[in-house]
């Protein structure tokens, strides 16, 4: 005569499926997150290649470009054309907003960088370390449904 699993063995059982039903959408939100559709993100997670960096004609056009216009400030505030809270906010302004949101700081037990309040570049995706935690956690739970099992 067969047996027939008591309640115990199927709340397990039901418990072990959505654990690892639960643990094969974080997989996929965290291969989703680290693939090309996040390619700032990704190319962080890669060493440096030769193609992944800008040409060196393009790095001194940017170069030429940002002194250009730093000439143009200038001579324009000689000129009177440009005022001095422009030439101020240019010279000190802009490189401090740089420091500040570049900047990491602890909110509510969450650490990010200034910056990313603004998304204007992120190391982390938001809720990563989250989702890091729910997936240990739930990988422990189903290690421990299994050994219990096999017992």
């Amino acid at each position: 005569m067969a047996q027939t699993p008591s309640a115990g063995d199927m709340a397990g059982e039901d418990e072990l499926s959505q654990l690892e039903a639960e643990r094969g959408r974080l997989l996929s939100m965290i291969a989703y997150h680290n693939g090309p559709f996040y390619p700032m993100r990704s190319r962080s997670l890669r060493p440096a290649s030769p193609e992944d960096q800008a040409p060196e004609w393009f790095t001194a056009a940017g170069i030429a470009i940002v002194c250009g216009i730093g000439i143009l400030m200038v001579a324009g505030f000689f000129a009177g054309q440009v005022p001095a809270s422009y030439v101020l906010f240019v010279v000190v302004g802009l490189p401090l907003l740089a420091y500040i949101f570049s900047r990491r700081i602890t909110m509510f037990g969450m650490t990010f960088r200034a910056g990313e309040v603004l998304a204007l570049g992120s190391e982390q995706i938001a809720g990563e370390p989250e989702t890091l935690k729910r997936l240990a956690d739930c990988e422990a739970r189903i290690a421990k449904l299994k050994e219990g099992r096999s017992s």
